[in-house]
């Protein structure tokens, strides 16, 4: 069976003499709302690569970068692959790159006043992106693969070419090495517990 419907207002013939509660206008209002849901869905997805893109970018700029924030010249003391460890504390310099300026939008805020549009994005940015690399960690480049590495550098910024990046979820080294204290905090009352009770906690 043919579909006649039409997804898209300027394709409906007689649309400009249809009466307001007739079929023609309920199937202009249908094509309507479907426009208006794929131009929403298609914003989304811009604002997504874009978000994305500007975090790969800040990446690229920043893993040849010496200690003390120097670009290295040198081609061949540049890293061809980093650890898991290295990898990590790079995601703590990433989420702390707005805290001179975060600080700021706290000291001039003044008690009863919203916040410019600008700076209530960049507090909500800081949270989202810390909440997500503490729980369920944050898609980084996978700078641990040496063919990554490579191409990240070779990249020219073009959001269309963004996904022959290799992305992967990493926590900040803050994070794990919080963890593993907790762990070995847990284990330890765990072992005093079963010394005193001979009861095993699973």
């Amino acid at each position: 069976m043919p579909n006649n419907k039409r997804k898209r207002v300027s394709k409906i013939k007689g649309r400009d003499k249809a009466h307001p509660y007739s079929r023609k206008a309920r199937q202009i209002n249908r094509a309507m709302e479907a426009e208006a849901k794929i131009a929403a869905a298609k914003s989304q997805r811009i604002e997504t690569n874009m978000a994305m893109g500007q975090k790969v970018l800040w990446f690229r700029d920043h893993m040849d970068l010496d200690d003390k924030g120097n670009t290295i010249e040198d081609r061949k003391a540049l890293k061809t692959v980093w650890t898991k460890l290295e990898l990590c504390l790079l995601l703590d310099e990433y989420l702390t790159r707005n805290d001179e300026e975060i600080e700021e939008i706290k000291e001039r805020k003044r008690p009863g006043r919203p916040l410019a549009a600008k700076d209530e994005l960049v507090l909500q940015v800081a949270e989202f992106e810390n909440k997500e690399a503490r729980l369920a960690g944050l898609e980084v480049p996978e700078l641990t693969n040496g063919s990554v590495v490579k191409a990240l550098r070779a990249w020219d910024g073009d959001l269309n070419s963004i996904k022959t990046i290799k992305l992967v979820k990493c926590k900040p080294a803050s994070q794990i090495e919080m963890e593993k204290q907790e762990a070995g905090k847990n284990t330890t009352e765990d072992s005093a517990l079963t010394e005193a009770t001979g009861m095993i906690v699973s």
